[in-house]
């Protein structure tokens, strides 16, 4: 049977119809596939980091991921300059010629940890980014994906632009 429910029958031996056959959700449904990903990022994030609360404006970067191949990664995000280790959440997405794949960071599963309380710092940074959607090859995506990195950064006040690396790992579930 062909792809959406037709089927090709030889009718009387004279020729070829197409008959229609019945939907049921079984065939109607979309198949869904689970993909390992994994991907490494660098890029740049402005923060402003002001009276203990951190606003990521803007992480950009680049790499390469399964799934999305040559890719940029974008997004934004918020959290609290408590303590030491902070945890922390945002929306995002990456993107590459293949495919699109939308997240959001979970905060109960994420922490960003500074080397000090002042002056140049190296923020290391892990947690979870659940998979909310995407287009493309990524169309449909769910699942999570786990994140590990590290933010360099010239102070723990006011606005901060630093380098940062990121690997990716994790299953995703695909439509189609």
């Amino acid at each position: 049977m062909a792809a959406g429910g037709i089927a090709l029958a030889v009718v009387g031996g004279t020729g070829l119809t197409a008959m229609a056959a019945p939907a049921s959700a079984h065939n109607v449904a979309h198949a869904v596939r689970s993909v390992k990903f994994t991907g490494n990022y660098k890029g740049t994030a402005q923060l402003l980091i002001d009276n203990g609360v951190v606003t990521i404006s803007s992480v950009k970067g680049n790499g390469t991921g399964t799934v999305v191949g040559k890719s940029t990664v974008m997004g934004k995000g918020s959290a609290s300059a408590s303590a030491q280790c902070d945890p922390f959440t945002g929306t995002g997405f990456i993107q590459g010629p293949k495919a699109k794949i939308n997240f959001k960071v979970l905060q109960s599963k994420s922490s960003g940890c500074s080397s000090g309380l002042s002056g140049a710092v190296k923020v290391a940074f892990h947690g979870v980014a659940q998979a909310t959607g995407g287009t493309g090859a990524g169309a449909g995506a769910s699942g999570t994906l786990s994140f590990k990195g590290t933010l360099a950064l010239g102070g723990t006040s006011g606005k901060q632009a630093g380098s940062y690396t990121v690997a990716l790992t994790g299953t995703l579930q695909l439509k189609g």
